[in-house]
């Protein structure tokens, strides 16, 4: 039986995704242990004795512990060292104000997997693996169904000009059908930032401030957003062709997805039969008019992409990837 520490990052997105490959790690027959990174030891690594350490993207380099980074470079060949990125190799949110992440990972020459087919050739070592999603995390009994229902829903941070316009359009169109959840101080900058930019009027900026509905931390606050939203609204800010992981918890919550079109999306569904997508900002607000009209389509939509993700889209079969390819390169 394989030991697999997964390390967990000060990101709530990392977590979820890393959560997700604990289930899958266990699915696959493994002895896992997840820890905060920010509470690992070198005496619990070297209790649990791991055959592989895994973190989200720079992962253990993170560690401000230095007798715990430098345990683990010292015994880099010892443990399988696996780095799962979800986010693009050089930019802010895998590096977050540490640049030098970077070229530091490459001399070191470790293992890691892309989310983005577009960014692989960036590292060393480095294959193309998916997002996927732990869709009994996600799932809804009967009484969780029965929640609040919003129109058109957006969850993330509302920030970067390409999702502020988004909303600002949003809101133009819809007003107050339109709901965010985010950290409350990412809606603030979007507020302040809305205001300097003047992507929205006095009166349109009083509904935007009143779309913002909370924070939400658990798959389970998640999902009942998600379904019980006639719209989820996706808005991708990194990647070049890949998808990012509100697609697969989205429809893992039997939730309607209209999302950004992205090249790998007809990779891995059907468009219009599992989700739907839209190419600029006029077909959004085109194809967002027309599913609040036809609820029951969009329902019908969902249901059809919940079976999808159920069923090719899971931790397990990510998590078997990673395997195989580790001790297939480690033989």
């Amino acid at each position: 039986m394989n030991k697999v520490l997964i390390t967990l990052p000060n990101s709530i997105a990392g977590t979820l995704i890393m959560r997700g490959f604990k289930q899958g790690f266990k699915s696959n027959g493994c002895f896992v242990m997840a820890k905060d990174l920010r509470e690992l030891s070198v005496e619990d690594i070297s209790r649990f004795k791991p055959d592989i350490i895994i973190g989200y993207d720079y992962g253990f380099l993170f560690c401000d512990n230095e007798e715990l980074k430098n345990h683990i470079l010292q015994n880099k060949d010892r443990y399988k060292l696996v780095h799962y990125f979800a986010d693009e190799p050089q930019g802010k949110y895998a590096c977050v104000n540490k640049p030098w992440l970077y070229e530091e990972f490459k001399k070191l020459n470790l293992y890691s997997f892309m989310w983005d087919r577009g960014f692989v050739k960036e590292l060393p070592n480095c294959s193309f693996l998916p997002l996927a999603v732990n869709a009994k995390a996600y799932r809804l009994d009967e009484f969780e169904e029965n929640q609040p229902v919003y129109e058109i829903s957006f969850v993330g941070r509302p920030l970067g000009e390409k999702r502020q316009k988004i909303l600002a359009a949003l809101i133009k169109k819809f007003g107050k059908k339109l709901n965010i959840f985010s950290y409350e101080k990412h809606f603030l900058q979007s507020l302040d930032d809305m205001k300097e930019k003047q992507f929205l009027s006095e009166k349109e900026l009083d509904i935007y401030k009143s779309a913002y509905r909370g924070f939400l931390t658990t798959e389970k606050e998640l999902a009942r957003v998600y379904a019980n939203s006639f719209v989820n609204i996706n808005i991708t800010l990194q990647g070049e062709s890949g998808l990012n992981y509100r697609v697969f918890e989205v429809l893992a919550s039997r939730g309607f997805l209209l999302t950004d079109d992205m090249a790998d999306i007809e990779r891995n569904f059907i468009v219009s039969k599992e989700l739907e997508t839209y190419k600029d900002v006029y077909d959004l607000l085109d194809k967002t008019d027309f599913y609040l009209k036809n609820v029951n389509i969009a329902q019908k939509i969902a249901t059809i992409g919940y079976a999808d993700v159920y069923k090719r889209h899971s931790y397990t079969a990510r998590a078997r990837t990673i395997l195989e390819s580790m001790f297939e390169k480690n033989s």
